[in-house]
């Protein structure tokens, strides 16, 4: 008889280890639940002024190949994209100004363009320089992002610079993001070399030897590339709609619990959101609450659609970070028609603001049209826009940014070790664990699935 895996959830990492789990191994028997009546999880694209329209990521990064090289097999190339301009703005004290030439992750490895920029004082500029000069000055393991940054470059360089990038990415505090996790970049710049600056100045050089755009799209919208996927598992055994309720030991197998049905299985692969899975996984109570420890933040991603004539920026870049001390609602901005030419054409402008992170849930207390209006009092502000929106669409993604709090590769360590123990052939991937973006969270799938499999073997 054959041996079951079932994988739940049906977001990239699930569909991606379903994917990986039929192509090792086609007579395991697999079974994928998903809750949601669609699948894709956070990859969602959707119609907006007549074009596919991302409401999720629109882009993902190419310094890992695990979204590219699946691209690729799934038949993609001709449809990936790279972004037409790398140029960005940050606005401090409510005006735009164009971030300098020579930054990495936020981190300024010229003196010249920083202060040049006016980002940063003249003496915040001086300070970042004497990264070059100060003795290694290391803590010790499970650093904040933050903490690198202050220690290293000083305090505006952190709050001005890296934060508004780094955080928003991921919706979050860096002062509370492990440095590690976070912004690998950075930490092994930092730890390979006594200056931040020069080992980041080394890792340009080696990089520089590839042409690759540092993120790639898919002209026709993310969705492009979970719609393939699931054509790519045509004859799999998928269901949406079906919540699982828990996971429980049964004997010598797995049991998973939904509101019809239960699935006895040898092995289960859990593909859902950190909180999520701690619900699931009850029945071992010391995963369940370090799952539950892991802190998640909530962003509104509103797309907002103008006639070009209406705004008055020439918005000749991809878009503008908003540092926590302007005190405003909208965290960044992004302009998609610039960034993406396709997505817009020569009639309309289309933006797409972010509001919420770590320790700001301001957005999520107001209604759909309370929270476009802010925003759009605030953007026509800043990029000098004029008459009325042409087309609105407001996307909720909540408790959607897992935040890796120092120390959180202990934790992920300790969880998997509370499963190995208490219920054997439990695997988990996903954004929650080691690494938030589209590349780790297939990469994840892949992973799981093949101890999945691995498990199956040695039993």
């Amino acid at each position: 008889m054959n041996k079951r895996v079932v994988v739940i959830g049906g977001g990239i990492t699930g569909l991606t280890a379903l994917r990986q789990i039929r192509q090792r191994s086609p007579g395991t028997e697999a079974i994928l639940l998903e809750a949601a009546p669609r699948l894709g999880g956070k990859i969602l694209t959707s119609d907006f002024l007549g074009r596919p329209i991302d409401e999720g990521a629109d882009a993902f990064i190419t310094r890992v190949p695990w979204a590219i090289d699946l691209c690729k097999e799934l038949g993609l190339n001709a449809a990936m994209t790279s972004p037409a301009t790398s140029s960005a703005f940050v606005l401090i004290n409510s005006e735009l100004r164009k971030l300098p030439a020579g930054l990495v992750l936020g981190v300024p490895t010229k003196f010249f363009p920083l202060v040049k920029s006016r980002i940063v004082s003249p003496l915040a500029a001086l300070r970042a320089g004497f990264d070059r000069f100060l003795p290694d000055d290391w803590p010790g393991d499970d650093e904040s992002v933050g903490g690198l940054i202050r220690r290293r470059m000083g305090d505006q360089i952190a709050e001005r610079l890296v934060d508004p990038l780094i955080g928003s990415i991921n919706a979050g505090d860096t002062d509370h993001l492990d440095a590690a996790l976070t912004a690998p970049q950075l930490e092994t710049a930092a730890r390979r070399n006594r200056s931040l600056i020069l080992g980041l100045r080394e890792q340009s050089k080696l990089g520089s030897r590839t042409a690759t755009p540092v993120f790639m799209g898919l002209e026709n919208g993310m969705s492009h590339l979970t719609e393939t996927l699931v054509s790519s598992l045509a004859g799999s055994d998928i269901r949406t709609g079906i919540p699982a309720k828990s996971v429980e030991v049964d004997g010598d197998k797995l049991k998973v619990v939904t509101d019809g049905v239960s699935f006895d299985s040898e092995a289960v692969v859990v593909a859902t959101p950190a909180h999520q899975t701690a619900r699931l996984l009850v029945s071992c109570q010391s995963a369940a609450e370090r799952l539950s420890s892991i802190e998640h933040a909530s962003v509104a991603l509103v797309t907002l659609g103008f006639r070009r004539q209406d705004v008055g920026n020439p918005l000749e870049g991809s878009g503008l970070l908003v540092p926590r001390s302007e005190g405003l609602l909208t965290t960044a901005v992004s302009w998609g028609s610039s960034k993406w030419p396709h997505w817009a054409g020569d009639e309309h402008v289309i933006l797409r603001v972010s509001a919420g992170r770590a320790g700001d849930t301001r957005a999520l207390a107001l209604d759909d049209n309370d929270l476009v209006e802010a925003l759009l009092t605030e953007v026509a502000h800043i990029l000098k826009i004029e008459g009325n929106l042409v087309e609105w669409r407001v996307s909720r993604w909540i408790d959607a940014f897992p935040q890796y709090a120092p120390g959180h590769d202990r934790l992920v360590a300790a969880i998997e070790r509370d499963l190995r123990s208490a219920m054997p052939g439990v695997f988990l991937a996903g954004a929650g664990y080691k690494g938030l973006g589209i590349p780790a969270c297939i990469h994840q799938g892949q992973q799981a699935a093949n101890a999945a499999l691995d498990f199956l073997g040695t039993r």
